[in-house]
């Protein structure tokens, strides 16, 4: 049985406020670089998400379920969410091998119709760039890779495709967003259903754009 990790490190709140808001700023600045979209990117958002928190296990951060024998304690790491079960851990390699794939597919595609630095000209285009954010967002929740920490680094995701295509970034990282509607969406997607995700993004960016910075 794998040591759980269910739960943030006691008293490391402050510390993963910080590393989650430093992140942000760098991926912020680095929007414009559009760099590829990689499953090691988002092991790297994880990693610096926890850095300086104890975790159950160290490895578990950045780490991937079942998907190297070197880290035993994440071979056969099952999780649910709620009622909701995780995608099977042995099935988790494939998935993100599937989701790299999708995402830059997805990029190459809007790359050449939104330049660099400015965002989406016309109603088609945003409504590409939402649905990209929702289905990052959702597939990362739908396959829940690591032992915890998943909804941050989807919604980390849901952030990096926005600003990527000059839109600010418009999903709360921490605390997790309040409201059934986000609980619903994070549950339709976690049984690959992501159609009330991108509702829902597109009212929240409707929102942030309206508020203004």
């Amino acid at each position: 049985m794998p040591i759980p990790w269910n739960d943030d490190p006691p008293d490391a709140a402050a510390r993963i406020r910080s590393n989650l808001a430093d992140l942000l700023r760098r991926l912020i600045d680095a929007a414009s670089d559009r760099v590829e979209p990689t499953v090691d990117l988002a092991r790297g958002w994880h990693r610096d998400v926890y850095r300086g928190a104890p975790l159950p296990v160290d490895y578990y951060c950045g780490e991937i379920r079942n998907d190297d024998p070197r880290y035993p304690e994440l071979v056969g790491y099952e999780v649910r969410v709620g009622p909701l079960p995780g995608l099977p851990s042995r099935d988790v390699p494939a998935a993100l091998e599937r989701f790299e794939t999708q995402m830059q597919r997805a990029v190459a595609l809007l790359d050449d119709d939104v330049p660099v630095r400015e965002p989406p000209r016309d109603p088609g285009t945003l409504g590409s760039v939402i649905t990209l954010c929702a289905l990052a967002h959702g597939e990362w929740v739908r396959i829940h890779p690591f032992a915890n920490g998943n909804g941050r680094t989807a919604r980390l995701w849901a952030n990096w495709s926005a600003l990527r295509y000059g839109l600010p970034p418009f999903v709360r990282l921490r605390p997790r967003p309040e409201g059934l509607l986000y609980a619903r969406a994070a549950a339709d997607s976690m049984q690959g259903d992501h159609r009330a995700t991108v509702d829902l993004f597109a009212d929240w960016l409707h929102m942030q754009i309206l508020e203004g910075p």
